[in-house]
């Protein structure tokens, strides 16, 4: 029994919530109200781009400094590459402006596949947290779309000072729920950041890839003993 799952770890983007509309609707919608009109899908694109390009956040101790928002403007930046952006546009009010309304509870959706997970989960007397590489907006967001209440503790990579894959973000968690590395198990939809991280760690792991797949299907597979 020393090797049964006792916690079930949830990645939070991709896995448990997405956006309402693509990331380059809401960088162009939040533009216009400063008088720059932009094309959605070419932002969307240079997003995509952007978010493979940005190099990983150096480990630090404790939480970061500004919650990792000098990261988020250079993935801003970076998505506006090609749009013609003008030398006086106001970009620090603007990048504000799009920070906090990704904090919106309302922008964002919950899988109906991770509710369906999560009632599973708890049937079966398992213990459930959040690892994501993200920030405290998490919190805001999680307790919004009332997830908040499925999970014990919520491990944010801002908060800890680190991401995955890098193994103390899952040290951590593990000293918060005290558990051994053969106990846990991660869900998630990055082979790199959850995939990688969480063999590193000696997790158990389930990687999903929609929409092919979902979680329900990788839970299917799993033997929870």
């Amino acid at each position: 029994m020393a090797n049964r799952i006792r916690v079930v770890f949830f990645d939070a983007g991709g896995t448990l919530i997405r956006t309402a509309a693509p990331v380059g609707h809401y960088y162009a919608l939040v533009a216009s109200h400063y008088g720059l009109h932009a094309d959605e899908e070419a932002l969307q694109k240079e997003f995509k781009r952007a978010w493979q390009e940005m190099k990983p956040r150096d480990p630090v101790q404790g939480a970061r400094v500004m919650d990792d928002q000098a990261w988020w403007k250079g993935l801003v930046r970076r998505s506006w590459r090609g749009q013609g952006m003008p030398d006086d546009f106001p970009f620090e009010d603007y990048f504000q402006e799009v920070y906090a309304m990704f904090a919106r509870p309302e922008l964002w959706r919950i899988y109906p596949d991770a509710l369906l997970a999560l009632e599973k989960l708890h049937g079966m007397g398992l213990r459930c947290g959040v690892l994501s590489n993200w920030d405290r907006r998490l919190r805001g967001i999680l307790e919004g779309l009332d997830l908040s209440r499925h999970f014990e503790h919520l491990v944010i990579s801002s908060e800890v000072g680190v991401e995955k894959p890098h193994p103390l973000i899952f040290q951590r968690a593990q000293e918060l729920f005290g558990i051994r590395a053969s106990e846990a198990l991660l869900l998630g939809d990055d082979d790199l950041f959850d995939g990688e991280g969480g063999r590193r760690a000696g997790w158990r792991l389930g990687l999903l890839q929609r929409p092919e797949t979902d979680l329900m299907d990788v839970l299917d597979k799993i033997d929870m003993l």
